[in-house]
C-alpha cells in the first residue's frame, strides 16, 4: 500500500505531505501483521492453485455460523467497509428469524442485521452487516460463474457435527438458465444440514458461490425455471445426483451496486445472454421447422458453429455452414488448424465428419460438409433465393456458444434488403467479385449482404437467416462491433476484446447458388417467391415475442452494459437502451467513447435528433479518429435539418476512411439536398467508382432525375436494375421517369415490378395510384392509395392526394379528413394546407380556407399556387388590394404562371385598368398560347375599346382552340350583335345553348336579339329560360317586362319589374320601367315616385344621360 502511494507521487511530481504520509503509514504498519497472517502461498506455484488442506484453511476463515431464533446454518464473509463486514447467506437461513447472530472462526459472537434494499426477491439469497475492529480474512470473489470440471471445496457448520467442515467435489452441472431462486452450480460435494450459506471456493481459493440445496431431495418442488418450465424426467434424474449453489456472480449482479462501489466488490464479468423465448402458434411451428434442419457442428479446438441440411443424398446428408466453422484459425493469411469435427443432430444424435468432405472456397465464408446417418430421415431446408424488403421480419436460427453449453436459439428480428443493408452497415471492408454470379455486385469481405437486427451469438455462425416462411434466406456468420478494452480494470468485449455495436450479418443464399457447381451440391428444394406480407395477428405475434425478448438489467461491467445496450437497439426498445449505454458511461470505462456513440445511435433512432448529436458529440470528442461516431452525427445532423454541419461530419469521416463508398454516398445526400449538383455527382460518382453498387446507380440516376438530365438518369436506372434485379427502389424510379415522360405503359409496367418484387413497398402503391389518376382510372388509383396507407400509415402524401381524388368525386368529408391525417402526420405539409384551403373555398368557408393558404404560404414561402390562390379568395371578398400583392408575388415566384397573370388581368379590368388588364391578358397568352379563356377576356377588353377586329379575332382563335367552349360563342354573339349581324350573332347564340343548355346569359341576349327582330314569341320563350335558370336574373325580368310592356300586357310587366326590383333594390331601370307601367295604367303618383327613384339612382350610378331622361319624364308628368 505504501508503496503505491509513493509511486503516485513520484508520478505526479507532487510534494508528498509529510504528516499525512506518516499517519497512512503508522495505519498501515497497523493493519501489517493481520494482512500477512491472511496470505497463504498456493502449494502450486505455478497454476496458482492451493492444496485441499490450504483450501480448507481458507474457507474456515471466511465461514461463520449463523445462529436464529432456534436454528443455526452457515454464511460467507464477503467484504469488509471499516468496520463493517457483509455475510452472504441463504434467506431461507434467516426466514421468520427475529435475532440473528453471527459466530466467526475465532469463535467470537456477534449481532447482525439484515441489510435491506438488496434485489434479492427473487433469489435465496440474503445480505447480513455486522461491526467489529477485529480483522478477519477474506477471500477474493470470482467475478463470474464458474465453469463446468471445476474443482471446489464447500464448507459450512454441520448441524449434526456443531462445526464447520468441509466437503470436496466437482462442478459437474452449469444450468443455461438459472433455476428458481437463482441455483446453477450443480456440484458433487456432500453437503450437510447447516452448511447452507457456506461457502463453494475453487482452487485458486477463490469464492465462486455459496451452498443451498443438498442431494436428493425428498420433493422435486426445487427444480423448476422462473418462467415455470420444468426439466424433463431424465433432466431431473440428473439433477437430484448433485448438490445446488447459487453463483456469488449472481449476488455481484443482483445487488444494489452502490453496497458493490462501498465495498469495493467487483462488477460480474459473465456474459449474460438473452434467454429462449417460449414460442407458440404458428412462430411455435416456424421454431420446429427451423430446428428439423439446423445441426450443430463441434469441434474438438472446444468450439463449435451452426449448419443447415441443403441435401440428401440415400444415408448421406450435406450441410451448409460457414466457412470460418471449418477453418479455424487467427486470419485468413493462417492455414485451417488440424480439427477434427461431429455433428449433433437435430434428434440429439452425433455423427463424425470426414475431413474429406469439407469444401470451402475462396473470397466467400461458405463452406460444405457431410455425415453419414443410417436409416434416418433428417429434414432438408427449402432455399428463397430472393432480395428480402426492408423491414421485413426474419429469424436466425443456430447454436450459440454460451459458456460450457450450446444450446438452440431462434431470435427474431427485422432485416434490409441487400442495398439498403450494405448503406446501413459500419463495417468498411466492401470487395468487388464476380467469380461466382452471371454480373458484378459488391459485398462485404467474404461475400455478406445481408444485414440484419435479430441477436446473435458466436456458434451461430453458419446457422440460417430465415425468412416467416421459414425458408433458408442466408447464412448467418459476422456481427458488426468495436474494440472494448479497458486495461485497467481488465473489462472487455466478450469476443477477443470486441462488443457487438451495430447489426448482424449474413450471406445471401443466391451467392451460395452460384457456387454450387465448385462445391459439388445438387439442391433440391429452391424457390423464388418472395414471402408473403404476415396478417395482422401474426405481426402482432411477431411483435410482443420480440418485445418481450428477456434482456438482463442486473450489475455488470461496462462492456456488458454496451452489449446489452445493443440489443435493446435492435429490438427498438429505445429507452430501455438509452439507460443501458447510460449505466456503461457511469462507470467510465477507457472506451467510454463506445456507450456515448451507441447512446447517440439510439437516440438518432428514436427520431431526438438534437440529444443524439449533442450526445455523438461527445463520442467524437473522446475518439477523434471514431469514423462510426462521425458518420452518424452527419446523419443526425442531417435529419435535424442542419446540412451545413452535416457535411463537415462526414468530411470529416471521409478523410479518416477514404475508400468508404458509404461515406460518399452519405456526401452526396447532403449535397443533393442543398441543389449543390456538381459536387453531389463528384461524391456520387467517387461511391460508383469505389463500389459499383445498384444502390449508388440509383441515387445518381435520382440526381440526373433532378436536373432534368432523363437519358443519363434513365440509363443509371437501366444499369441499377441490370446490377440487382430485385432491387424495388430502381423500378420505382424508373417508373417515375417513364410517367414524367408520359410513356405511361412502361411506368405502370415497372411500378408492377417493383410492387412484385417488395409488396409492401408503399411508394411503388402511391406511385400507381397517381399514374391511375393521370389516366383518370379512378377506382384503380383508389385502391393504390388505400394500399399504399395500409402499408405505410405514415404516408402523408397518400392522405394527400387521395383526398385530392375524394374532392374529385365530390365526397367532402373524406376529402376533408385526409387532408387533416396527412397534416397530423406532417405538421409542414404546405400541399395539404394547400388542398384543404381549396376544399373549404369550394365550401365557401372563408376563413378556414384563408387560414390554410395562410399556412401553407407560412411553411412554404415559395409556394407560387397559395399565393395565387389566396389572391383568388381576396378578390372574391373585394380585398382588391390583397389579392394585386397575391397575384403580384405568385408571378414574382413564378413568372411563367399563366393563370396568375390572367386573374391579375381580370382584377384589373374590374378596375378599369385596362392598359394593365391588356399587358397581364398579352403575358398570359405568350406563356400559354393555348388558354382560350385568356383570348376570350382580352376579346372583351378589344370589344369595350371598340377595337371589334381585334375582339373578332381573339374569340375565333378562342373556338379554334376550344371548339366546345359555349363562352366563346356568347361573346363572339354580343361582337356580332353589337355589328348589327344579326344572323351570325343568333348563330352564335345558338351554338353556345346547344353546348351549354343552362347558359342562362346565352338565352337572355338571343331573347333580346328576338326582341330587336320583333319575334314576340321567340324572345319571350328565351326570356323565360333564362329566369327558369336562373331566377335571381334581374335583367331578364326586366327585359320580359319590357316585352309585355310592347304587348301592353300590363300586370304581366309590372310583375316582371317588382321582381327585378326585389332582386336588385338599386336597378335604376326597373324603376323607370314600372312607373311607365304606372303611368299607363293611370297611377300617375306612383309613376312619378318610381320615376323619381330612378332620377336618383341614375345620378348616384353617374348615369348622365339616363338621369336626364328621367328627369324629363317627370316634368312630362307633372304638367
Amino acid at each position: 500500500m505504501n508503496r503505491d502511494l509513493s509511486i503516485i507521487c513520484t508520478l505526479l511530481l507532487l510534494n508528498c505531505p509529510t504528516f499525512a504520509l506518516e499517519t497512512a503509514f503508522i495505519s498501515a504498519a497497523q493493519a501489517l501483521p493481520n494482512t500477512l497472517s491472511c496470505q497463504i502461498a498456493a502449494d502450486n506455484g505455478e497454476t496458482g492453485e492451493y492444496s485441499e488442506k490450504q483450501l480448507q484453511t481458507i474457507a474456515s476463515r471466511i465461514t461463520v455460523k449463523v445462529i436464529g431464533d432456534n436454528n443455526g446454518a452457515s454464511g460467507t464473509l464477503l467484504a469488509k467497509q471499516g468496520n463493517t463486514y457483509l455475510i452472504l447467506t441463504n434467506s431461507h437461513v434467516i426466514r421468520g428469524v427475529n435475532s440473528i447472530r453471527l459466530q466467526t472462526s475465532d469463535g467470537k459472537t456477534y449481532p447482525a442485521q439484515i441489510v435491506p434494499h438488496t434485489n434479492f426477491d427473487k433469489y435465496d439469497l440474503a445480505l447480513l452487516q455486522f461491526q467489529t475492529n477485529q480483522n478477519y480474512c477474506l477471500v477474493e470473489v470470482a467475478e463470474s460463474i464458474p465453469e463446468a470440471d471445476t474443482q471446489v471445496i464447500a464448507s459450512g457448520y454441520s448441524s449434526e457435527k456443531g462445526q464447520v467442515v468441509f466437503r470436496t467435489g466437482t462442478v459437474q452441472q452449469i444450468t443455461e438458465q438459472a433455476l428458481k431462486e437463482g441455483y446453477q452450480i450443480g456440484y458433487s460435494s456432500d453437503i450437510e444440514q447447516g452448511m447452507s450459506g457456506g461457502a463453494i471456493i475453487n482452487s485458486l481459493g477463490q469464492l465462486i458461490g455459496i451452498n443451498g440445496r443438498s442431494a436428493y431431495p425428498i420433493l422435486n418442488t426445487g427444480y423448476v425455471y422462473p418462467n415455470g418450465k420444468r426439466p424433463n424426467d431424465e433432466e431431473i434424474a440428473r439433477v437430484r445426483k448433485l448438490s445446488w449453489g447459487i453463483p456469488v456472480a449472481t449476488f455481484l449482479a443482483q445487488v444494489e451496486q452502490q453496497i458493490l462501489t462501498a465495498y469495493s466488490l467487483p462488477l460480474p464479468k459473465q456474459a449474460y445472454t438473452v434467454p429462449a423465448t417460449q414460442l407458440t402458434g404458428w412462430l411455435g411451428q416456424l421454431e420446429l421447422k427451423a430446428k428439423q434442419i439446423t445441426v450443430r457442428i463441434d469441434s474438438s479446438s472446444g468450439g463449435n458453429g451452426s449448419g443447415i441440411i441443403i441435401a440428401k443424398d440415400g444415408d448421406t446428408y450435406t450441410v451448409l455452414t460457414a466457412a470460418h466453422v471449418l477453418c479455424e484459425r487467427e486470419d485468413a493469411t493462417q492455414p485451417c488448424r488440424n480439427y477434427n469435427y461431429q455433428i449433433l443432430a437435430p434428434d440429439g444424435k452425433q455423427y463424425p465428419v470426414e475431413k474429406s468432405t469439407i469444401k470451402i472456397e475462396s473470397g466467400v465464408d461458405l463452406g460444405v460438409l457431410k455425415f453419414t446417418a443410417t436409416n434416418q430421415n433428417y429434414q432438408v431446408a427449402t432455399l428463397a433465393n430472393y432480395n428480402p424488403n426492408n423491414d421485413d421480419y426474419m429469424l436466425t436460427a443456430g447454436y450459440p456458444k454460451l459458456g460450457n453449453s450450446s444450446p438452440w436459439r431462434l431470435t427474431m428480428g427485422r432485416i434490409f434488403d441487400k442495398e439498403q443493408g450494405l448503406l446501413q452497415s459500419n463495417e468498411s471492408d466492401f470487395q468487388t467479385d464476380s467469380s461466382s454470379r452471371l454480373q458484378t455486385e459488391s459485398s462485404l469481405t467474404g461475400g455478406y449482404e445481408l444485414v440484419y437486427s435479430s441477436i446473435t451469438y458466436g456458434g451461430m455462425s453458419g446457422g440460417a437467416v430465415l425468412d416467416t416462411q421459414g425458408r433458408v434466406i442466408g447464412i448467418h456468420g459476422r456481427a458488426e462491433g468495436e474494440q472494448a478494452i479497458d486495461e485497467k480494470t481488465g473489462d472487455s468485449g466478450s469476443s477477443r476484446g470486441q462488443v457487438q455495436l451495430g447489426y448482424s450479418l449474413g450471406i445471401p443464399i443466391s451467392t451460395f447458388l452460384g457456387l454450387t457447381k465448385r462445391f459439388s451440391v445438387q439442391v433440391i428444394h429452391v424457390e423464388t417467391t418472395v414471402a408473403p406480407q404476415l396478417n395482422v395477428q401474426q405481426i402482432k405475434s411477431i411483435q410482443e415475442a420480440i418485445l418481450s425478448t428477456d434482456v438482463s438489467k442486473e450489475n455488470t461491467t461496462a462492456s456488458q452494459w454496451l452489449e446489452r445496450g445493443n440489443q435493446l437497439w435492435r429490438l427498438r426498445r429505445y429507452d430501455e437502451a438509452v439507460r443501458a449505454f447510460d449505466e456503461a458511461i457511469k462507470l467510465k470505462p477507457t472506451f467510454v467513447y463506445l456507450a456515448y456513440y451507441g447512446k447517440g445511435l439510439t437516440l438518432g433512432s428514436d427520431g431526438k435528433y438534437q440529444e443524439s448529436i449533442a450526445t455523438l458529440e461527445s463520442a467524437t470528442k473522446l475518439k477523434p479518429d471514431f469514423v462510426a461516431a462521425w458518420q452518424t452525427l452527419s446523419v443526425a445532423y442531417r435529419d435535424f435539418k442542419q446540412p451545413e454541419k452535416a457535411l463537415i461530419a462526414i468530411d470529416k469521416a471521409i478523410q479518416l476512411q477514404p475508400n468508404n463508398p458509404n461515406l460518399y454516398n452519405d456526401q452526396y445526400l447532403l449535397l443533393n439536398n442543398l441543389k449543390r449538383y456538381a459536387e453531389a455527382q463528384a461524391a456520387i460518382n467517387k461511391a460508383i467508382e469505389l463500389n459499383p453498387r445498384a444502390a449508388f446507380y440509383n441515387n445518381r440516376g435520382f440526381l440526373y432525375f433532378e436536373q432534368k438530365q432523363w437519358k443519363l438518369a434513365l440509363a443509371d436506372f437501366h444499369q441499377a436494375i441490370a446490377t440487382n434485379p430485385g432491387l424495388a427502389d430502381a423500378y420505382n424510379n424508373r417508373g417515375v421517369l417513364y410517367k414524367q415522360q408520359k410513356q405511361w405503359d412502361l411506368a405502370l409496367a415497372d411500378f408492377n415490378q417493383a410492387i412484385a418484387t417488395n409488396p409492401g413497398y408503399a411508394n411503388a402503391y402511391y406511385n400507381r395510384g397517381l399514374l391511375y389518376f393521370e389516366q383518370k382510372q379512378w377506382d384503380l388509383a383508389l385502391a393504390d392509395f388505400h394500399q399504399a396507407i395500409a402499408t405505410n400509415p405514415g404516408l402523408a402524401d397518400a392522405y394527400n392526394n387521395r383526398g385530392v381524388l375524394y374532392k374529385q368525386q365530390k365526397q367532402w368529408d373524406l376529402a376533408l379528413a385526409d387532408y387533416t391525417k396527412a397534416i397530423a402526420i406532417n405538421s409542414g405539409f404546405a400541399n395539404a394546407y394547400y388542398n384543404r384551403g381549396l376544399l373549404y373555398f369550394e365550401q365557401k368557408q372563408w376563413d378556414l380556407a384563408l387560414a390554410d393558404f395562410h399556412q401553407a404560404i407560412a411553411t412554404n414561402p415559395g409556394y407560387a399556387n397559395a399565393y395565387y390562390n389566396r389572391g383568388v379568395l381576396y378578390k372574391q371578398q373585394k380585398q382588391w388590394d390583397l389579392a394585386l400583392a397575391d397575384y403580384t408575388k405568385a408571378i414574382a415566384i413564378n413568372p411563367g404562371f399563366a393563370n396568375a397573370y390572367y386573374n391579375r388581368g381580370l382584377l384589373y379590368f374590374e378596375q378599369k385598368q385596362w392598359d394593365l388588364a391588356l399587358a397581364d391578358f398579352h403575358q398570359a397568352i405568350a406563356i400559354n398560347p393555348q388558354d382560350a379563356d385568356s383570348y376570350i377576356n382580352r376579346g372583351i377588353l378589344y370589344t369595350n375599346q371598340k377595337k371589334l377586329d381585334l375582339a373578332l379575332a381573339d374569340y375565333n382563335k378562342a373556338i379554334a382552340i376550344h371548339p366546345g367552349l359555349a363562352k366563346a360563342y356568347y361573346n363572339r354573339g354580343l361582337l356580332y350583335f353589337e355589328q348589327k349581324q344579326w344572323d351570325l350573332a343568333l348563330a352564335d347564340y345558338t351554338k353556345a345553348i346547344a353546348i351549354n343548355s343552362g347558359y342562362a346569359k346565352a338565352y337572355y341576349s338571343q331573347g333580346i336579339l328576338y326582341f330587336e327582330q320583333k319575334q314576340w314569341d321567340l324572345a319571350l320563350a328565351d326570356f323565360n329560360q333564362a329566369i327558369t335558370i336562373n331566377p335571381g336574373f334581374a335583367e331578364a325580368y326586366i327585359n320580359r317586362g319590357v316585352l309585355y310592356f310592347e304587348q301592353k300586357q300590363w300586370d304581366l310587366a309590372l310583375a316582371d319589374f317588382n321582381q327585378a326590383i326585389t332582386i336588385n333594390p338599386g336597378f335604376a331601370e326597373a324603376y323607370e320601367n314600372r312607373g311607365l307601367v304606372y303611368f299607363q295604367k293611370g297611377n300617375k303618383q306612383k309613376a312619378i315616385q318610381d320615376l323619381q327613384q330612378a332620377a336618383q339612382l341614375f345620378y348616384a350610378q353617374g348615369k348622365n344621360a339616363d338621369y336626364e331622361m328621367a328627369m324629363s319624364l317627370l316634368k312630362e308628368l307633372q304638367k
